[in-house]
């Protein structure tokens, strides 16, 4: 498996067997939640042209937020393209009247499965174990809390940020790399990859009552915009 950091947050094009699969595109240059004077984000360096990215089979959403499930981004891709995500995701998705097929979980063309254990009020901290049948990994971009028993993965790509708002607004978005290390060991994944740790602009409410720390750690590997890691 080849997989590729598109760019500083949370993108990535992931060749599995062959299948290239663009996940939790976002190339535009902010993105809002709710409203501007709520939650807007800024990437800082100049992002990724959709001519750069190479044809893709299918597209993976881990997310409904707008730094994963990107209107703007997503618009500009080939409708024909099948989505690959939760429900709840494709709901939302589908409102915009753009791609024509979505597929489950359970019907990707690889295995794909969500073992994070999550509340229903707990929409961040999702974990995906994604494998080609003979080696897997874990993607948990937000970090996770908790996971199915008897998982396993060579490799865990998650979060090292730890990003921190008031409980009424979902408490603890980012786990931070505690957290990372500790799934990682439950996963007994020998390799860490960061992810979702860009250090963007943000404006609105959610910025003044944010707080944001970033880690490094010498057993994660920080990957640049189109670096690859092969395994």
């Amino acid at each position: 498996m080849k997989l590729t950091k598109l760019n500083d947050d949370s993108s990535w094009l992931w060749d599995i067997s062959g299948i290239k699969v663009l996940v939790d595109p976002w190339f535009s240059k902010s993105q809002v939640d709710f409203h501007p004077l709520f939650s807007q984000q800024f990437h800082v360096k100049e992002q990724t042209s959709m001519d750069e990215i190479p044809q893709v089979d299918f597209i993976f959403l881990s997310h409904p937020f707008t730094d994963h499930c990107n209107k703007e981004t997503l618009l500009e891709l080939d409708p024909t393209i099948p989505v690959i995500c939760l429900p709840s995701i494709q709901k939302k998705v589908q409102k915009w009247r753009h791609f024509q097929s979505f597929i489950s979980l359970e019907n990707a063309p690889f295995e794909l499965e969500k073992i994070s254990v999550t509340s229903l009020i707990d929409l961040v901290h999702h974990a995906y174990l994604i494998s080609d049948g003979t080696q897997a990994f874990c993607y948990a971009p937000h970090g996770c809390k908790s996971i199915l028993p008897n998982k396993k993965a060579q490799l865990l790509i998650t979060t090292t940020t730890t990003y921190s708002l008031p409980f009424f607004l979902g408490g603890t978005v980012n786990l931070g790399v505690g957290k990372a290390l500790d799934l990682a060991e439950k996963l007994a994944a020998t390799q860490l990859i960061s992810t979702h740790d860009e250090v963007k602009i943000q404006k609105g409410i959610v910025a003044v009552l944010s707080k944001r720390t970033f880690a490094n750690h010498p057993g994660v590997l920080a990957l640049q915009p189109f670096e690859s890691f092969e395994f």
